[in-house]
């Protein structure tokens, strides 16, 4: 039988302990990229992070006539640290507040289910690259990229598109859970 055959058969691995943090942003159908974070992420770094990806997008915003926008973080602690706050506010960049625990009201939660989809079904055995975990990450940091390239346009404008109806079921059932 084919499906017996040794190229056929790939056995489920426990998780090696491998993982990678990767930002990234989107407003309705254009979208920043996906960065890979390959270091601890503090309060330097992402104002960093800040400066060289997302500041780019928002001028591209501004060039685009869209002036008027408001910044979603998703309340990681160093999103709240003063230096960043102070950037934010120096570049005049609005930001949303919410509650802490509120994937309801930040639709890039959703985005992050769809890349780790992809990377499992176009890289299945990425965790099986040649030495250490390290080398593992750095294969690993140069995927992010390609699979946002192949996600649609159109998946990202139905969830930037979701968020007036997304605040107007967490007000109808006054902050609690919802379908989102």
């Amino acid at each position: 039988m084919e499906r017996l055959h040794t190229d056929c058969i790939h056995p489920k691995e426990n998780n090696k302990g491998i993982a990678l943090m990767v930002s990234g942003c989107f407003w309705g159908k254009p979208r920043g990229s996906l960065i890979p974070i390959t270091r601890t992420i503090n309060k330097t770094r992402y104002v960093r992070l800040l400066r060289r990806y997302l500041f780019p997008v928002f001028h591209q915003m501004i060039s685009c006539c869209i002036d008027d926008f408001l910044f979603q973080q998703n309340n990681f602690p160093v999103h709240k640290a003063y230096s960043v706050m102070d950037c934010l506010e120096a570049n005049k960049i609005d930001i949303i507040e919410h509650s802490l625990y509120s994937p309801d009201l930040n639709p890039i939660e959703h985005v992050w289910v769809e890349p780790k989809k992809r990377l499992h079904q176009q890289h299945p055995r990425i965790s099986d690259t040649p030495g250490r975990k390290e080398a593992v990450k750095k294969k690993l940091a140069e995927v992010p990229p390609l699979i946002l390239e192949s996600i649609s346009s159109e998946f990202f404008e139905k969830l930037w598109r979701s968020m007036p109806k997304r605040v107007a079921a967490i007000l109808q059932v006054r902050g609690g859970y919802t379908k989102y």
